[in-house]
């Protein structure tokens, strides 16, 4: 669990009167720890890991069992020299207690040292797909709120295009406008109307995803501050955040515990070469055992060693440590290529949060200079330097700057998480943070 709360995982989930999710980033999300399936089948499969230690640990341990037996014998004696039989029909009984403790088992000591490798391997692959529902989680949920300001653009684009065809058709029974104006305003609104059927699509998938993973009907979301502006992400420089992932990564993490569980699995298997010593300790009753203790009891208590000395096993040891070898090495090389592919996910990422805050800077100033230019064009549209044409095309190029703006704003902030996540340190706290750039919806 680690940076993660665990508390916050039995959070009481705040419900609206209509049934739905209070729809702030950390509710859906608390709400997708406990719902969304494939996190809950990861837990699950933690929690599986984690009983591997008991079992390596379970052969270093003293092992008892108590055996029973109780026959019915049926039989016949038939002398040769008088004419005499004799019936031999008896039961007979036997119990046995037998205590079995390991002194030297080098089998069973390294399968103890695996099961606790197994138990670190486990939570290792339980904390990437925890960072991974925390990425996954707040993508759905930024990709809603990307869906939705889309939408409302596209809203106010045919709202836009519909005023320009109504002043073409004005201007044309004034005598000012022509046919075709009417005609490319009415080109540009009905591919905006085609737009919105898009945007609506878009956004009953993406708030389909999301109830998926939260389990629950999704209210109104809470939108990004309009005064949102990215702030540098620490530490600064690449070379501290790849050292942070050989450090930190999950998947680094479960790739050397393979290397470790593999290296272990080799000398398991050489210990097949070695002898083992058992303390056995045995309590046996019997009752009537054989023709000749009839009508007599035994009790037998015996207290030793026992040692079991490998001689030949057909080469069956040899090729076992052969094959062990080969995974080991199959295993360093996977965790060399692990190492690689974190380390350039991480660059991938961090160069994405670095221009993905030059990318905001530069969209902003192209919305607010759109802004103007349509307001100029419009100004110039009335003094008849300018046509309807201009003006519809100055519209385009507002919205489409704005639509940039706000899908900038989304990855920008997802790579941040995608960052963390790699290097091996995201945590509730980065999510809660990511959480207060948001606001209830009034």
């Amino acid at each position: 669990m680690g940076r993660w709360t665990a508390s916050l995982v039995g959070c009481a989930l705040a419900l609206s009167t209509s049934g739905g999710l209070a729809a702030g980033l950390m509710e859906a999300y608390l709400a997708a720890r406990q719902n969304d399936p494939t996190f809950r089948a990861a837990r699950y499969e933690r929690d599986a890991g984690q009983y591997a230690m008991a079992i390596g640990r379970a052969g270093l341990l003293p092992n008892v069992g108590m055996t029973g037996s109780y026959s019915k014998n049926k039989g016949e004696r038939e002398s040769t020299r008088v004419d005499l039989s004799q019936d031999l029909d008896y039961r007979d009984k036997a119990a046995a207690v037998v205590l079995r403790q390991p002194l030297f088992n080098l089998d069973s000591y390294m399968r103890y040292r695996q099961g606790s490798v197994q138990a670190a391997f486990s939570d290792a692959v339980f904390d990437r797909k925890e960072a991974e529902l925390a990425v996954k989680l707040s993508t759905a949920y930024f990709d809603v709120l990307f869906s939705s300001e889309r939408l409302a653009l596209t809203d106010a684009e045919i709202a836009a295009y519909r005023a320009q065809r109504d002043l073409a058709e004005r201007r044309r029974k004034g005598g000012e406008g022509t046919l075709t104006e009417i005609a490319e305003a009415e080109s540009r609104l009905q591919l905006a109307r085609a737009g919105r059927a898009d945007a609506l699509d878009r956004l009953s998938v993406a708030m389909l995803r999301l109830e998926s993973m939260t389990g629950k009907a999704m209210a109104p979301l809470w939108t990004l501050r309009p005064d949102f502006a990215p702030e540098a992400v620490q530490p600064a420089s690449f070379d501290e955040w790849s050292a942070l992932a050989q450090d930190s990564s999950p998947e680094i993490r479960a790739r050397r515990k393979s290397y470790e569980f593999a290296s272990l699995e080799v000398e398991r298997n050489r210990a097949g070469h070695y002898p083992q010593l058992d303390f056995v300790a045995r309590a046996t009753r019997a009752e009537n055992e054989t023709i000749s203790t009839l009508n007599q009891k035994d009790s037998i208590n015996s207290v030793g060693v026992q040692i079991n000395i490998p001689l030949f096993a057909g080469g069956r040891v040899n090729a076992l440590t052969g094959q062990a070898v080969a995974n080991r090495e199959r295993a360093r090389a996977e965790l060399d290529a692990a190492v690689n592919e974190v380390l350039i996910e991480v660059k991938r990422q961090f160069m994405a949060v670095e221009t993905g805050g030059s990318k905001i800077t530069a969209n902003q100033k192209a919305v607010e200079a759109s802004v103007v230019a349509v307001e100029g064009t419009m100004r110039g549209m009335k003094a008849g330097i300018r046509t309807n044409t201009d003006v519809l095309d100055a519209e385009r190029v507002m919205f489409i700057a704005k639509r940039d703006l706000a899908q900038a704003r989304y990855e920008y902030l997802v790579s941040v998480l995608q960052l963390k996540a790699a290097a091996g340190v995201l945590s509730e706290e980065d999510v809660s943070a990511m959480a207060t750039l948001l606001l209830p919806v009034n």
